[in-house]
């Protein structure tokens, strides 16, 4: 009797044992199976972080690429508004000058407007002094 009980009892060890093999295999199988899955996830993440340091490494030029457009465009703006000052200066002072021509031409008509009735004041005069000369010749010469 008592050697029955411990061979079901030895049978029901190894029906334990047995399963606890198979557990411990399963086990073993879900360790290897996770330790895959880490590998695979470990490369994964290397392979993220190394798209990362390259977008950080674009990020970086593109922002320099940036700051030395905004440079170039702040250069261009400053030549730009400084032609245009000059341009607009250079502008008032052709406007002033046109106005002193103006003036100038003015005065210069006024001038030849009076020189032209002295001229035509002067001719009169002229002929009428010759007029004077021929009568006192003529009279002159009736006195003789």
């Amino acid at each position: 009797k008592e050697l029955d009980v411990c061979r079901r009892e030895l049978k029901t060890f190894r029906k334990e044992l047995d399963n606890l093999v198979e557990q411990m295999a399963e086990m073993g199988t879900e360790v290897v199976d996770a330790k895959n899955k880490v590998s695979v996830y470990s490369r994964r993440l290397n392979e993220v972080e190394q798209e990362l340091n390259s977008t950080q490494e674009l990020n970086v030029n593109l922002q320099e690429q940036l700051r030395n457009s905004l440079e170039k465009q702040k250069q261009a703006n400053s030549s730009t508004t400084q032609a245009m000052k000059q341009m607009q200066s250079e502008l008032g002072r052709v406007v002033s000058d046109s106005g002193a021509l103006r003036s100038n031409l003015v005065e210069l008509e006024s001038r030849q407007d009076k020189c032209e009735g002295k001229v035509v004041e002067m001719i009169t005069n002229t002929k009428e002094y010759a007029n004077l000369l021929e009568e006192a010749q003529t009279t002159i010469q009736t006195l003789r």
